[in-house]
């Protein structure tokens, strides 16, 4: 059987197609299918309990998850500091391979020496500028009121007088030898007296008088008025040497009669008695109240406490001192 002479190039590219297809297929599209992973399904975990049922449940509270703590990091140590290279600030150096302050040198390799003011501005010493000038000069002493407080300056800052250790100056201001800082306004042979204002605190002052005008209403007295008020040091020929009182009066008449005359028929006075006078181991200041009439021959004494209570008809030292031979 005889074939025509193209049909054996026909057959033959054909066949050769089909052959090369074969090849060109995926290897895997004949391998069967892998099967899917199964996500796992989380599983809830319940409180270990009875619970409660309802509508054909058990209905359990949910387990919180367990964290664990955070674990401390170690520290770490520190790294040691970069050395630094050393080097000149033009990073040049002299023939000899030692730099000057530029970083360059002269022929010996010595370094370059600064020029020296020679007085006309030369050198790298700068001139001060006017303004300048002008602050220094201010500053420095001429001898005729500058400077640092010399004979022809500024007299010195007064040091503050130093304050009585016995008595509180919020009661009244006295000085280190107990005496007022005011001058004195009148003098007798028994005492000095000083005007309150200034000295004596306005609210010690009220106490003080209320507390006169109490006593003298219980003993049908006439009432010290508030002015004059002076603070009367006894002298030291008194019985009470550099006592302390706080004197009012019940007109002018009587204040004009005892502070000139020393005649005082109507005492309207109080004393403050410190019961301890180093001041060291306490300030308490008693009050000892002395109230008199010379025309109905009453006299009448009364200790207070620095806390307002009264702690007897007499004399705060008799009040204070029990033992006393006359108690």
């Amino acid at each position: 059987m005889k074939f025509p002479p193209n049909f054996s190039s026909a057959v033959v590219f054909s066949s050769l197609l089909i052959w090369m297809g074969g090849f060109s297929l995926p290897a895997w599209a004949n391998e069967p299918k892998k099967a899917e992973p199964v996500k796992e399904e989380k599983k809830i975990k319940y409180v270990d309990e009875a619970g409660e049922e309802g509508r054909g449940y058990t209905y359990k509270r949910v387990a919180k998850e367990a964290y664990e703590e955070p674990k401390p990091v170690p520290k770490e140590e520190p790294k040691p500091p970069p050395k630094a290279e050393s080097k000149d600030p033009h990073g040049k150096s002299d023939a000899h391979g030692k730099p000057d302050e530029h970083g360059k040198a002269d022929d010996h390799g010595k370094p370059a020496e600064k020029k020296k003011d020679d007085g006309h501005g030369e050198g790298d010493h700068k001139e001060p500028k006017k303004e300048e000038k002008k602050k220094e000069d201010k500053k420095k002493d001429d001898g005729h009121g500058g400077g640092h407080g010399d004979g022809h300056g500024k007299e010195a800052k007064k040091e503050a007088p130093t304050a009585s250790a016995l008595y509180e100056s919020t009661m009244i201001k006295l000085d280190a030898n107990n005496r007022p800082f005011k001058p004195i306004f009148r003098s007798t042979k028994n005492a000095d007296y000083y005007l309150c204002r200034d000295v004596v605190s306005t609210k010690y002052r009220n106490t003080v008088l209320a507390e006169m005008n109490t006593f003298a209403d219980r003993m049908g007295l006439t009432r010290a008025q508030d002015m004059p008020c002076m603070v009367k040091i006894a002298k030291a020929d008194t019985k009470f040497p550099g006592a302390i009182y706080l004197e009012f009066y019940v007109n002018d008449k009587a204040a004009v009669e005892c502070m000139k005359l020393g005649a005082c028929g109507s005492t309207r006075l109080v004393m403050l008695f410190p019961k301890d006078k180093t001041g060291k181991r306490s300030k308490d200041i008693y009050r000892s109240y002395v109230l008199t009439d010379e025309r109905k021959f009453q006299r009448g004494a009364f200790c207070v406490s620095p806390q307002g209570q009264l702690l007897a008809e007499k004399n705060c030292y008799v009040a204070l001192n029990p033992d006393w031979l006359f108690n």
